[in-house]
């Protein structure tokens, strides 16, 4: 089992959804940003960390709010990710290692082809665009 952990960065009625990279594994896709739980750290951790890492923002823990999660069966693995919600974070969220992103609405989000696992976590972020956490 693999265990990953992901935001929904929302402002206002927007989320953050990121673009795999080419020559990676699901390259082209589209996904709610985060990365793996590193042995020995919390969630909440390895998001503030992954956020920092990836897209250059800093997210207080306290800030992430648990939001839904997503338990998938893939070929090799089995991955499970919680998803926050994350309305308040420092600095201009930018692709750091290479990857596109996109701003998008509730009823945009069926329109980004997207891994297995994230699809499910579609519907629960839409709701929570549509009202305050």
């Amino acid at each position: 089992m693999v265990l990953v952990v992901a935001a929904a960065l929302i402002d206002g009625p927007h989320v953050l959804l990121a673009q795999r990279p080419p020559g990676g594994p699901m390259a082209g896709l589209w996904e709610f940003p985060g990365g793996k739980v590193d042995p020995g750290e919390v969630p909440e951790a390895a998001l503030v960390r992954e956020l920092r890492e990836e897209l250059g923002i800093e997210v207080k823990p306290e800030d992430l709010r648990p939001l839904t999660f997503a338990s998938h069966s893939y070929d090799s693995f089995h991955l499970l990710m919680p998803l926050y919600a994350c309305r308040k974070w420092s600095g201009e969220p930018r692709g750091l290692e290479g990857q596109q992103l996109a701003w998008a609405e509730g009823p945009e989000l069926t329109g980004y082809d997207m891994p297995a696992a994230d699809i499910p976590l579609v519907e629960p972020v839409t709701q929570a665009l549509q009202r305050h956490l």
